[in-house]
């Protein structure tokens, strides 16, 4: 009896697994005709498009590390969420830290590489992190733009430029990922805002919420671009405006309130007649822009790219203008975006550098300037000047990600020497990091120019505290409420390990090095002390 019930079994079986293998076979077959039937030039364009996805992405999978400056901060706060409340790895960590839950604007990058931590290790975490980043800025240009004018979005090859900049190299991750949430948010709107019904007011919303849990500058931006787009797009039917600012009502009142909430009296001091005509008259403001240096990161190689872009954006502007002069189309609604564009410009030199705790407005705006523009451009072009143009964008891309590459190679081995020590640390311990000269010494390519760009030895340290329930002595973020893991008031003062790095003759007599410390690793570069207590404590528990 239980022969024959077994043979049924296996005969179900194969049936059921022949069945869905028919299944599968049905959906590829499918697929596999619909792909056919998309014209060749589109299913090329998609083909290229994946191809540079590919490319882009790639790097951050085959370099163990990412340089940026404050990545690694922004990992090791996101282990410091997941294992807080562990009774043994969270231990010591509860002794320094305290938790800030408050739905400030900054949560996302690290609560997703939380997520990510109970399944992978926290360095997959960021390269996933990363890579979609890098994946949905092009992908939300694109969408942008197919809504502002159905099936044109020639200049999204653009977006592949953009994806690596210096915010992402700075290592301000939500920042980044708030970029394309933007240009997702805002094409939805021009896409839906005839038909603005329950269901797609609640998708912009989603879509703006999470802008704003991404970082607050964006948010407001994305707010201002809505109210924006409503009034230049139906001006004429004010009732709609009315509608669509009441949908937007919400959004503005979660601005306020984070505003409100947040000191903003040291903002009047910024805003006088004598500051705003000094960053309007500025020329390192005007060089920022006319460079587009919110690309350059490494070296200032990056702005032969940038500046090649730009002619190319100035010819394709003067031959927009041409066109709608010549055709009287000075008011249509294409032009809408040029105003946005020219708005977000003012706003780029009205803004001072930074306020509320907040830096880098200026090279954050400087990010969204020209995107905005590209709706505007022309693209009723010769098929061929189309293929040029495409080719054009395509190299621009490959130029600056294979710059990109040339530093990531010998700034990946030189970060592997700094970390060369992490599994010497044990767990549960405190460890800080100490610099004479943050400059990671890359000998193979031109020098770094520090006072301008990215310093990816600044808060390296964080690795050493991955994994093993390690507090950071110099976790820059817990000294602000804007982010999640903040300082405690009373902390011990017990200093475990210091790991040094080109530290030289120059030793800090704080420390006593000397006399305290154990010299148990040390490189060309790096050395890595452990304090005496720790041994003796060692070899006690040895006996």
């Amino acid at each position: 009896m239980k022969l024959i019930k077994g043979l049924y079994y296996s005969v179900y079986t194969l049936s059921g697994s022949e069945h869905m293998l028919k299944s599968v076979d049905i959906s590829l077959h499918s697929l596999s005709t619909r792909w056919k039937e998309i014209e060749p030039a589109r299913r090329h364009k998609r083909i290229l498009i994946f191809i540079l996805l590919v490319l882009h992405v790639l790097p951050l999978w085959i370099f163990t590390y990412f340089p940026s400056q404050d990545g690694p901060a922004h990992i090791y706060n996101a282990y410091v969420l997941k294992v807080f409340h562990d009774a043994k790895e969270g231990s010591l960590m509860r002794q320094y830290y305290q938790l800030n839950l408050t739905l400030f604007p900054n949560w996302f990058s690290h609560a997703f590489m939380m997520l990510l931590m109970y399944i992978v290790p926290p360095l997959v975490a960021e390269k996933i992190l990363l890579s979609l980043i890098i994946v949905l800025f092009p992908l939300s240009l694109f969408y942008f733009l197919d809504a502002a004018h159905k099936g044109r979005n020639l200049y999204g090859f653009l977006g592949f430029l953009f994806s690596y900049h210096y915010l992402l190299h700075m290592g301000f991750y939500s920042f980044s990922i708030s970029v394309p949430v933007f240009f997702f948010a805002l094409g939805y709107f021009v896409k839906h805002k005839e038909e603005m019904g329950l269901h797609n007011i609640a998708i912009l919303n989603l879509l703006c919420l999470l802008t704003y849990f991404c970082h607050i500058l964006s948010y407001g931006l994305l707010i201002l671009s809505l109210i924006l787009l409503s009034i230049t797009s139906s001006y004429h039917k004010p009732r709609r405006v009315i509608a669509l600012l009441l949908y937007m009502l919400p959004l503005v009142f979660l601005m306020a309130n984070y505003l409100l909430s947040n000191s903003m009296g040291q903002s009047d001091s910024h805003f006088g007649l004598s500051q705003i005509w000094g960053r309007l008259s500025s020329s390192h403001l005007w060089s920022y822009l006319l460079s587009t240096k919110s690309l350059m990161y490494f070296t200032d190689y990056h702005l032969i790219i940038t500046r090649l872009m730009l002619i190319m954006l100035g010819a394709l502007f003067i031959a927009t203008l041409y066109s709608r002069i010549r055709q009287r189309r000075i008011a249509g609604k294409e032009n809408q975006f040029l105003i946005i564009f020219a708005i977000f410009t003012g706003i780029y030199f009205i803004m001072p550098s930074g306020m509320m705790s907040g830096g880098w407005i200026n090279d954050r705006i400087n990010l969204f300037i020209f995107p905005l523009l590209l709706p505007f451009l022309q693209q009723d072009f010769h098929r061929y000047i189309k293929r040029g143009l495409v080719i054009v964008m395509v190299t621009f891309a490959l130029a600056h990600l294979a710059l990109s590459c040339r530093y990531y190679y010998p700034l990946d081995k030189i970060m592997k020497e700094y970390t060369s020590a992490t599994k010497l640390i044990e767990k549960n311990k405190a460890v800080l990091g100490l610099f004479d000269n943050r400059s990671p010494g890359v000998k193979e390519v031109p020098p770094f120019t520090h006072d301008e760009f990215v310093e990816p030895f600044t808060q390296i340290t964080s690795y050493y505290c991955l994994g093993n329930g390690g507090v950071d002595l110099v976790n820059y973020e817990a000294k602000y409420n804007y982010f999640p893991v903040n300082w405690r008031d009373e902390r011990p003062g017990i200093i475990d390990y210091i790991v040094t790095w080109r530290l030289g003759e120059t030793r800090p007599t704080k420390y006593n090095l000397q006399t305290d410390y154990d010299l148990i690793h040390s490189t060309e570069n790096l050395k890595l002390y452990r304090h005496k207590t720790e041994r003796s404590s060692r070899t006690k528990n040895d006996q």
